[in-house]
């Protein structure tokens, strides 16, 4: 169902200014969606969207004809607005000329928690946009059925963030603001096991068993880590080494290292490689 019935360019316009703010992302359970892929991504996936908002140049364009058919014949409402207009609501410095005023997806958590061998992800505080993107997207290409965000984390939403996830927001489950020490208990109780990254682990990451179960991975915030209550509830921390004078790793990257090891470690064409 949609927010608002939009009858104006200038209305569909201010709306859209509205939701750069967090407050009225969350009051409202909507958000905005910048750039050609990445309105053409909710398309496809068949995102509820309220509105398209598209400059004079966009029309013209033939890839700009397909997305507005497309949208056209879902219903969609579309507004032609100036270029200035377009740049106003902007974050990047070259506008693609089309934005989009979106529903935040409806996940069904016990259906992301039951599924077999799920592999989920838990981050504890992480602040920086490009991380949490880039963890989602990672995570996506390892097969990651879910995304819990503990109270803390940067907000899913946040423009920065959605770039860096390259449309995989649409296609994975992600939770907000949960509090992360009933989940890890309750996932136990179910068969989980709960794995944490801690520098100061002894066990190395790749040494884990990760080949079977289910699975939460617990990554913690950029530069305090994970909490020491989260610590003290897993089954298992894991590190990876590092050489003589690195501290430690970005928390993307060291994310993305844990979970590409269960993906190796649970791929079935793994006994084919070279050893």
């Amino acid at each position: 169902m949609r927010y608002l019935e939009i009858k104006t360019a200038k209305q569909a316009a201010r709306l859209a200014r509205d939701l750069k703010k967090r407050k009225h992302r969350e009051l409202t359970n909507r958000f905005l969606i910048e750039g050609v892929n990445f309105v053409e991504d909710a398309l496809i996936s068949r995102t509820e969207l309220d509105y398209l908002l598209v400059s004079e140049k966009f029309w013209q364009r033939k890839k700009g004809k397909g997305i507005i058919d497309l949208a056209s014949s879902r219903g969609i409402p579309i507004f032609s607005v100036k270029e200035n207009v377009l740049a106003g609501l902007s974050d990047t410095e070259t506008p693609q000329g089309i934005v989009a005023a979106s529903q935040m997806p409806v996940w069904n958590e016990e259906d992301v928690i039951y599924g077999q061998d799920a592999l989920l992800v838990a981050l504890d505080g992480l602040q920086d946009p490009g991380n949490l993107g880039t963890i989602i997207r990672s995570g996506a290409g390892a097969g990651v059925s879910g995304f819990f965000l503990g109270e803390g984390t940067v907000d899913l939403y946040n423009s920065k963030v959605l770039r860096s996830t390259m449309g995989t927001v649409f296609r994975v489950p992600a939770f907000h603001q949960v509090e992360l020490v009933s989940l890890i208990n309750r996932l136990k109780l179910t068969g989980f096991t709960t794995i944490a990254a801690d520098p100061r682990a002894e066990l190395k990451y790749y040494c884990a068993d990760l080949e079977k179960g289910p699975l939460l991975i617990l990554i913690g915030n950029e530069s305090r880590g994970i909490s020491p209550e989260l610590l003290e509830t897993v089954d298992l921390r894991v590190s990876i080494p590092l050489s003589e004078g690195v501290e430690s790793l970005n928390a993307a990257v060291a994310a993305a290292l844990i979970l590409y090891e269960v993906f190796r470690q649970r791929d079935p064409e793994g006994y084919k490689c070279k050893k």
